[in-house]
């Protein structure tokens, strides 16, 4: 069962219907705020080709893929329960993903986690295996892109100075956000002063941590679950934190990041773009947008 945003006092997320001619962007008239975005990537390749498949039978889709595209590519992967803690190994790309695809994986936990990897940086070929072709020259274009692989994989409570774009690609996703302005959360104690970014606080647990930490503002977050296709929108220095759902032992993901002060505008563009791009070819069809957004 999907959870839905604003189940806690926060409050809901906006939606991204269509703005009258001539209204502003919602950037320009009020804070930045996190965005889902069901079905946004139903037609990614990693999405479309696995379709209706448990999790370790698309992973060996994405084995293939990779093989076929990065080759021998030996990335740096997290070991332990999250990078405040993980000890990095190198590890065969094409070969984890093999190895999530095996019953194994789902026992053999915490395993290698590929946290934000530079696969279309190391090895271009593979934007035309697991990027769809409108993208190539979309705009704004985010600075970076990045892939996220592993099984019970988490990263914990954080803020980037980046915002992002995370689209689900195999597997399901826990989120959870909160907003960067409010007293509370600016009190959020932190990890290191080298990692002032992150926090010790599991929003996951929050009765557990609401006693430890007097000062979290529990009732603030926001929790969804993403599954395949799906897409959240974060904004710059919204804390966050990500998991693998405990109904899947395995997950791809990719994120795209735009940086600068305008990322989160830049960021709203590309995806009203995308969203636009689809109507267009929907009313083409004879369909509307609603036939994709829906489940």
């Amino acid at each position: 069962m999907r959870a839905r945003w604003g189940t806690r006092r926060h409050g809901s997320l906006l939606g991204l219907g269509r703005l009258p001619p001539g209204a502003p962007s919602l950037v320009a008239t009020m804070r930045a705020a996190p965005r889902f975005l069901p079905g946004f990537a139903r037609d990614w390749p990693a999405v479309a080709s696995t379709a209706g498949l448990p999790p370790h039978e698309a992973m060996r889709w994405l084995a293939g893929e990779l093989a076929a595209g990065a080759g021998d590519l030996v990335l740096d992967a997290e070991v332990g329960c999250s990078y405040l803690d993980a000890e990095l190994v190198p590890v065969s790309v094409p070969a984890l993903a093999a190895y999530l695809s095996e019953p194994r994986a789902a026992v053999e936990a915490p395993g290698p986690y590929l946290a934000q990897a530079d696969l279309f940086a190391e090895r271009p070929g593979l934007r035309e295996r697991l990027l769809p072709p409108s993208l190539t020259d979309r705009t704004p274009r985010p600075y970076r892109t990045v892939a996220w692989l592993g099984g019970a994989t988490s990263s914990p409570l954080h803020h980037d100075p980046y915002a992002g774009l995370l689209v689900q690609q195999i597997g399901r996703k826990r989120c959870a956000l909160l907003p960067p302005d409010s007293p509370s959360t600016q009190s959020l104690p932190r990890h290191t002063l080298l990692q002032g970014n992150s926090s010790p606080v599991d929003p996951f647990a929050p009765r557990r941590d609401t006693e430890r930490y007097p000062d979290y503002p529990a009732a603030a977050v926001l929790e969804h679950v993403l599954s395949e296709g799906d897409a959240l929108l974060i904004p710059r220095r919204w804390w966050h934190a990500v998991r693998t759902d405990d109904s899947t032992f395995a997950s791809f993901s990719l994120t795209l990041w735009w940086d600068g002060a305008s990322a989160d505008a830049e960021a709203e563009r590309f995806v009203r773009g995308v969203l636009e791009s689809k109507e267009r070819r929907d009313e083409g069809d004879g369909g509307s947008r609603e036939k994709w957004m829906k489940k």
